[in-house]
């Protein structure tokens, strides 16, 4: 049983040798990236939230693979007022995703696709909003699931030297699947 042991490391031990030496990392490209988003939670009723993402990147330049870890802040509802939707109640939820993607680099602008999974909580609905709303918080209606995004990215270079993003996303959840539009800020 010893000999089949140490015969099966060392076989499995040079293919890995080997496989780790063809996978080699030739430049990477990391950085933050914050990002906002306008949701569209309920079309019928043409309910407005939005989202604040902040997170850090690894992007492998040869190849364009890129991992994201990000969090984020959503708040649904006429943007946190409830304007002209008296009867609509507010929900604020905590966002943490890992994403991976694919980056394309063009002359002009870069396209990024990205898709990963993360994990959404938050309450459905506060009975007082404003500025410390997360205080307000309903423990009873507490909602916690699993999340997917999906997004893509058009990039362009901005005068900073930073990376600029028009982001259309879509999210697929259990408590509401959600629609967004904004920009993402990559340093």
């Amino acid at each position: 049983m010893k000999k089949a042991l140490v015969f099966l490391i060392t076989l499995f031990g040079s293919v890995a040798a080997k496989g780790q030496a063809n996978l080699v990392i030739k430049e990477v490209d990391m950085g933050l990236l914050a990002g906002y988003h306008t949701l569209l939670t309920e079309p019928a009723n043409f309910v407005l939230g939005e989202e604040y993402e902040l997170g850090a990147y690894m992007h492998e330049t040869t190849n364009g693979a890129l991992l994201a870890v990000t969090t984020s802040y959503v708040r649904n509802g006429a943007f946190g007022t409830n304007y002209n939707l008296p009867f609509y109640a507010i929900g604020k939820f905590s966002t943490a995703k890992l994403k991976i993607g694919k980056l394309w680099e063009g002359n002009f602008f870069d396209v990024m696709i990205a898709t990963g999974l993360g994990y959404f909580s938050g309450a459905d609905y506060a009975e007082k909003q404003g500025m410390i709303d997360l205080v307000y918080l309903d423990p009873e209606n507490s909602v916690s699931n699993f999340t997917i995004p999906i997004e893509c990215n058009i990039q362009w270079y901005g005068f900073d030297g930073s990376i600029n993003a028009i982001a259309l996303k879509y999210e697929l959840n259990s408590w509401n699947n959600y629609l967004g539009v904004g920009f993402t800020y990559l340093l």
